[in-house]
């Protein structure tokens, strides 16, 4: 991912524009690209610090620092580096400097040996002066060792550097609003979980003649918390978006220092391409993405259940609960009551933001019925702040959703749904 500095971008009024790379550019941008990537290549099993020092050695003009700071950056995310010590570093430091002090301290006219003290050290550990050596700063990013590098051509790079301004430029949104189509109903369902996955604050909205959908998703400068951990998992969705068969995004910006308001705007009328013409990384569509892509406390939630006795079968939902003219609501679980098919909803709406709750419990003062929406108690409502009456309940959980709990206000729920007409 990259930082805003790393950005090209040009202000013209309001507007706030990504600048491509010209036709001009692109071969020095492929050449500095592959340059990088060779080098990450060749320095598998060697320190971080001997990569850099390979890489600061490359001639960049002035005017192509930043475009060759943002490549290393997106090579350097590629890399796995480990600390190389089977030696604790800190003790080692301890141990060695608390001996060469008070050596230094005996010799004080003989002079102070400092190999002689790393090797009574290495003797005593069994090494070689030299592994004492590379052991004693190995915690240190630049000690760390490049195990695997995840590499991609030089092409394949730069599409994913101008996929990467575009994600930088979302982390300074205050909000999202994208219209997106697809021809395959089972894509909308997939990008809806896949927003959820990444525990985004969305509303649903259908466009008319169902063409396609209006999704308003609240950005991280929207937050008064869990600001850079929220923009990173709204800049991973852009990648989602992209997949439809066209999208038009438009955000509205908190950018520079000044956080000066600016509006920004990408539309994709051809699947995988930007609109400025430069290719995008192959998305793959969303309707061939698991169909259970679920956050780790959803996961462990159904293993708590699955564990559970009684006549409810929980599973991963796949619906999209549309209450017209209102709005939409997309579950995580599905509860099925194995004896009278009765189908009662849960949807875990996480801890970004308060907001999102009321908007829930709307939804069902207004007719949404069957869903118990699990929130955080860290976003201070009461489950009484949805009346008791209605069929759909709050569940507020500490840390770790409890299965028992989530099973009772299901049953809870599905009490209150009135019968159907032709039971």
């Amino acid at each position: 991912m990259l930082t805003a500095d790393l950005v090209h971008v040009r202000r013209r009024g309001d507007r706030l524009m990504v600048v491509p790379l010209s036709q001009a550019e692109r071969p020095r941008a492929l050449e500095l690209a592959s340059a990088y990537l060779d080098l990450a290549r060749a320095h598998v099993g060697q320190p971080r610090g001997a990569l850099l020092d390979a890489c600061r050695a490359i001639d960049v003009e002035p005017r192509e620092q930043r475009l060759a700071r943002g490549l290393l950056k997106l090579v350097l995310d590629r890399c796995e580096f480990e600390e190389d010590a089977a030696l604790d570093p800190m003790q080692l430091r301890r141990t060695l400097f608390t001996r060469a002090a008070s050596a230094r301290r005996e010799a004080e006219h003989a002079g102070f040996d400092r190999a002689a003290v790393l090797a009574a050290l290495a003797a005593e550990r069994g090494l070689a002066s030299d592994d004492i050596e590379r052991a004693l700063f190995a915690d240190l990013a630049d000690a760390h060792i490049l195990r695997r590098a995840r590499l991609l051509s030089p092409e394949a790079l730069l599409a994913e550097h101008h996929l990467a301004q575009h994600q930088a430029v979302l982390l300074r949104a205050l909000g999202v609003r994208a219209t997106i189509w697809s021809a395959a109903p089972a894509s909308y369902r997939h990008l809806f979980h896949k927003l959820k996955f990444l525990r985004l604050l969305y509303r649903i909205e259908r466009l008319p003649k169902n063409t396609g959908y209006l999704l308003h998703i609240d950005g991280p400068y929207s937050l008064f918390e869990s600001v850079t951990k929220y923009g990173l998992q709204l800049a991973l969705a852009l990648p989602a978006l992209m997949a439809c068969d066209r999208f038009t995004i438009e955000a509205e910006l908190r950018w520079g220092r000044d956080r000066r308001p600016l509006r920004y705007a990408l539309r994709g009328p051809l699947p995988g391409q930007f609109s400025d013409g430069n290719a995008a990384p192959a998305c793959e569509p969303l309707v061939n993405q698991p169909s259970d892509e679920l956050p780790n406390e959803v996961v462990a939630l159904l293993h708590d259940l699955s564990l559970l006795p009684g006549p409810w079968r929980p599973a991963p939902s796949h619906a999209i609960l549309d209450l017209p003219g209102v709005g939409q609501c997309v579950p995580d679980v599905q509860f099925v009551h194995q004896e009278t098919g009765q189908t009662v909803y849960l949807e875990v709406l996480g801890f970004w933001s308060r907001d999102a709750v009321w908007k829930r419990i709307e939804l069902a003062r207004k007719g949404l019925a069957a869903v118990v929406f699990a929130v955080s108690k860290q976003l201070r409502v009461s489950e009484e702040a949805l009346d008791q009456g209605l069929p759909a309940a709050l569940y507020v959980y500490a840390r770790v959703m409890n299965a028992h709990a989530v099973l009772h206000r299901v049953e809870e729920v599905a009490a209150r749904v009135p019968p159907r007409e032709d039971s």
